[in-house]
């Protein structure tokens, strides 16, 4: 039979939830002497969980597609997925794989476009992000080769998780309209494509984003069939997780496993389910319970895919139990190896575990440091539930992380909502630690919050970004000349004497005469209080 057909009609199968016959009708055509077919039987073994059946049929056509690249591309991928859930499989070394891709003669066929999904899938289930990003890049998106093909959708869908789990969350957020595009409605698709928008949601900080995980969970089977039901209960879990619905998360884990074990998961699901169930044991303080998660992880410890993970589990129970050194000895190796491997967002978990240990320990300098670089890192790529969580970590101490520039009112707190007013009215420093019993050191702490809240460096520039209807009533105050009048707006809009200069095309003198007698005329003793009144006449 033609590969290529072969390769079109077990995709098919995959995508529409009937795996098992996808495997049946591979291994009938390896039978009869085409080594790729057995590649393709391992990904049907993937699919359905039969990690070890993966791995015996990938090796099996391997052993047989000397001479035949794309047969030993799609063996060498296959054998490296298989991996990613056979606890008993040595990870192969992949660097034979990726030059056979670096090298294909024709990276954007349906063939070799495949070949680096099952890569790219391989090193994502393996918690190789970086080696996934780095695989998938070999070649141009494999959700263009097969358009129009059901597994279209799966191929962009691995794509925004590779971008999702590696911290990139407003890279996975663009690529969402590109994978809703590609699937036909109302597939069994549909649920894991909107699985992963809670998952990048979730990690975005966006709660609304993640309540709808219980509708879309009901669209998948009570018994998941495959890797694709799995895979959405999976996502929906992470997206909860990452919002620290610890509970909720959980229940969804234990239904996409197929017995306490979460047998039919991979490696790396295994143990990041298993972490969570013993979080949410810790929250309960059910001591049995912990002790039952911790034997869970063991049997992973030594595994190179799941150790970071597992350190990290145990460090929760140092936590716990008040041991700040262990937490800290556990955690420092395991967030290395989440950093190298760009596994960003269990390396954003590891941080925060880090600062709550420090902070138990009695280093709040450190932690409070380490928190604010994160969280600016963060805030870049998106992944605001890295600030939340950050924050919490934080309370607990006193202390409070800087708002989001130009959040606005948003970012700040009561307290800070009520200076930032205070500053609007007019008031000075010393007026307003008066009015509020704080000192003023206090005081300039919170305006400084609030300038960086609105993306502003001076008062000025405040009363601009908050504009009219924010500084009280109408003010009467004398007609300016149009000129005067100009010049004032301009002030009034944080501009600067030179700069107002180059927008009127006058001297900076000529400026400096204009705001002169503006201050008279209106007896404003600062620039700042010509702005209040030009904003209150406005």
């Amino acid at each position: 039979m033609d590969r290529d057909l072969l390769l079109a009609e077990v995709l098919e199968h995959l995508a529409g939830g009937t795996a098992e016959a996808a495997r049946e009708r591979a291994l009938s055509v390896a039978l009869g002497g085409d080594a790729a077919a057995y590649g393709l039987a391992a990904l049907a073994d993937f699919w359905l969980g039969d990690f070890a059946d993966a791995t015996r049929h990938a090796t099996t056509g391997l052993a047989a597609a000397a001479g035949d690249d794309r047969a030993r591309g799609m063996c060498l991928a296959a054998v490296t997925l298989a991996a990613g859930g056979d606890l008993d499989a040595a990870l192969p070394d992949t660097s034979a794989l990726r030059d056979l891709l670096a090298a294909a003669d024709a990276p954007a066929s349906r063939w070799w476009s495949a070949v680096r999904y099952v890569a790219a899938e391989a090193a994502l289930v393996g918690a190789r992000i970086r080696d996934a990003a780095e695989l998938d890049a070999l070649g141009p998106p494999g959700g263009l080769a097969w358009a129009g093909h059901p597994f279209a959708a799966v191929q962009w869908v691995c794509q925004a998780r590779i971008a999702a789990f590696s911290g990139r969350i407003e890279a996975a957020d663009v690529l969402l309209g590109q994978v809703r595009d590609s699937v036909v409605p109302g597939t069994r698709l549909d649920p894991v494509v909107e699985a992963v928008a809670v998952l990048v949601r979730g990690n975005a900080g966006d709660e609304d984003g993640v309540r709808v995980a219980q509708a879309i969970a009901v669209q998948v089977p009570a018994e998941p069939r495959d890797f694709i039901d799995r895979g959405a209960l999976l996502l929906l879990s992470y997206g909860a997780i990452a919002l620290y619905d610890v509970a909720g998360a959980a229940a969804l884990a234990f239904r996409a496993g197929a017995d306490e074990a979460l047998s039919r998961c991979t490696l790396i699901d295994r143990a990041i389910c298993f972490e969570m169930f013993l979080h949410a044991a810790l929250l309960e303080q059910d001591r049995g319970a912990v002790e039952a998660w911790l034997a869970a992880l063991a049997e992973l410890a030594e595994h190179p895919i799941t150790e970071p993970t597992v350190q990290r589990a145990r460090a929760r129970v140092a936590i716990a139990a008040g041991d700040a050194g262990t937490a800290i000895e556990l955690l420092t190796p395991s967030i290395e190896r989440c950093v190298a491997d760009e596994r960003g967002v269990e390396a954003g978990e590891g941080k925060i575990l880090l600062a709550r240990a420090r902070i138990l320990g009695a280093d709040l300098g450190t932690a409070s440091r380490a928190l604010r670089m994160l969280v600016a890192e963060s805030d870049r790529a998106g992944f605001g539930a890295i600030r939340r969580a950050a924050g919490a970590a934080l309370a607990s101490s006193g202390r409070r992380l800087p708002p989001v520039a130009g959040a606005g009112w948003d970012g700040l707190s009561a307290r800070e909502a009520e200076v930032a007013r205070a500053v609007l009215a007019g008031q000075e420093v010393e007026e307003i630690a008066a009015g509020l019993f704080l000192s003023q050191r206090t005081v300039r702490a919170h305006l400084s919050r609030v300038l960086c809240a609105f993306g502003v460096a001076t008062r000025v520039g405040l009363l601009a970004a908050v504009s009219d209807g924010a500084v009280g009533p109408a003010t009467s105050a004398p007609a300016l000349s149009p000129r005067q009048g100009e010049v004032a707006a301009l002030v009034a809009a944080g501009r600067t004497n030179q700069q107002i200069a180059g927008d009127l095309g006058i001297s900076v003198k000529g400026v400096e005469k204009h705001v002169g007698d503006v201050l008279l005329r209106w007896d404003a003793g600062s620039r700042f209080e010509l702005a209040r009144i030009w904003w209150s006449i406005a």
